[in-house]
């Protein structure tokens, strides 16, 4: 009978408290080739950004061109350009829609043969979706992924076709499920 009573107890005062586990897009976020750390930095709610340093940032100081960070992650070239993008869990969604809608071997008329199979031979699904979202340019996503130089001609010429309305391999229905994000692309300079 104690523990019923504990547990709303232990629930009143934790969510008394003003203070939340961060988010960090380091946990997502491929630097050099590795994963970010996954260590969790408790920051107060108005500065929730953890640097992994330690410091604690509002939002407003990511990617303003100030280093606030004493490791300067706050201006990490990656992460700013993922600041710019859709959410990574966004764009793994929308991949993901954009498979069960049309096929697991749509996004080939894309991004070639590596992305057979739901994106298998690009590292699946999440792998692709985090590319995307820190890639600065299609240059850096298809280096980042191991996109062959036709591959990534392609990609671009696919996109571009997209919004120029020459949907080329691309039905009008998939060039159209596909426009809004190729527009986020181009908008941030991945092309």
């Amino acid at each position: 009978m104690s523990g019923s009573i504990l547990h709303p107890v232990i629930f009143l005062s934790l969510s008394c408290l003003h203070f939340t586990l961060s988010f960090s897009i380091r946990d997502v976020m491929q630097v050099d080739g590795k994963r970010g750390e996954t260590s969790a930095i408790i920051c107060p709610t108005w500065h929730p950004f953890a640097c992994p340093s330690g410091e604690c940032l509002p939002i407003k100081y990511l990617c303003d061109g100030s280093a606030d960070c004493s490791d300067s992650y706050d201006e990490n070239h990656r992460m700013c350009t993922a600041f710019t993008r859709p959410p990574v869990e966004e764009t793994a969604a929308f991949l993901q829609a954009l498979l069960q809608a049309h096929g697991k071997d749509f996004l080939v008329k894309v991004f070639g043969n590596k992305a057979a199979n739901n994106l298998e031979g690009m590292g699946g699904i999440d792998k692709a979706a985090v590319a995307l979202s820190q890639s600065k340019t299609a240059d850096q996503f298809a280096n980042d992924i191991g996109l062959k130089a036709e591959d990534e001609k392609r990609m671009v010429m696919v996109m571009e076709g997209i919004l120029n309305g020459n949907n080329g391999e691309l039905s009008p229905n998939e060039a159209a499920d596909f426009r809004f994000f190729v527009q986020k692309l181009q908008e941030t300079g991945f092309f």
